[in-house]
């Protein structure tokens, strides 16, 4: 019994140290799915933090004054990690652009909190997609708002639920001081973003409970966990990543970037439907 007993104890404990947070694994496409998963990143650690998360410069949001104002952070935080010398310089076209921010405990999850301003013909799917990039889902926005989703009115302000997250202990232990939300964009695997920023793969999979034949979908958040804070040599060349090769042999079992095919620990086939509430 006692032997029974310990071995129940190191897989608990083995599974504790290696699901860290859960992948949403394309179901926040289904605004009607509310799996745990798509509500943000559940609180494990720490009640608050200091985070990071990536943005694509795009149409309207493309310097460090208009990122700060939709994600409600500080625009001279944002210019200094990324090396630009004022917080109205423009950002090349779908730059990755670092920002730092706070991250807390809120009803079980984390989130950086920050708002938005309803215009016409919106709603949340195209709010968090269009706007957010897949910062934040349709259901956090849908479980912290007691808006008529499908009759939102021009100007009406929503309150925004950021996804961001906090090193638990067990990644404490391994010097994990922080945790980057990395935007999954297309082409991207797990091998090349760790790379880009010289993160340890496992530790990546580990960190978002995903296994070795795992496949990422674009416009959903992967939790990079980082011993130091991002630097702008990381994304000035978005195309050639800079950091150590990635270990031998594991090229040969990566997947990258697709729609319509999910896996977690095996392979699914997913047609998912999106509900644009």
């Amino acid at each position: 019994m006692a032997i029974l007993f310990l071995l129940l104890l190191l897989f608990s404990s083995s599974c504790f140290c290696h699901a860290q947070q859960l992948y949403t694994n394309n179901k926040q496409n289904s605004c009607s799915d509310n799996s745990s998963s798509t509500l943000g990143y559940v609180c494990n650690g720490p009640q608050s933090c200091s985070s990071f998360l990536t943005f694509r410069s795009a149409a309207f949001y493309n310097s460090s004054v208009s990122i700060a104002y939709i994600l409600a952070t500080d625009a001279s935080n944002i210019s200094r990690i990324n090396g630009v010398d004022d917080v109205v310089s423009t950002f090349p076209d779908d730059q990755i652009v670092l920002v730092p921010l706070s991250c807390s405990c809120s009803g079980g999850f984390y989130q950086h909190n920050a708002s938005f301003n309803v215009r016409a013909n919106d709603y949340y799917f195209k709010i968090v997609n269009d706007t957010y990039q897949g910062l934040t889902t349709c259901q956090a926005v849908a479980a912290q708002n007691s808006y008529n989703p499908r009759n939102l009115s021009v100007y009406l302000r929503l309150n925004v639920p950021v996804r961001c997250a906090c090193p638990t202990a067990a990644q404490a232990s391994r010097g994990i001081r922080y945790l980057l939300n990395y935007l999954v964009t297309w082409g991207d695997d797990i091998p090349t973003i760790a790379t880009r920023f010289r993160a340890d793969e496992q530790a990546v999979r580990d960190g978002n409970n995903l296994s070795a034949d795992a496949v990422i979908f674009p416009f959903t958040t992967l939790l990079v966990p980082l011993t130091s804070e991002p630097t702008r040599d990381l994304i000035v060349t978005p195309s050639q990543p800079v950091g150590p090769t990635p270990e031998s042999g594991s090229s040969s079992t990566n997947k990258g970037v697709f729609i319509g095919v999910g896996s977690g620990v095996r392979c699914n086939v997913v047609i998912h439907v999106i509900d644009q509430s």
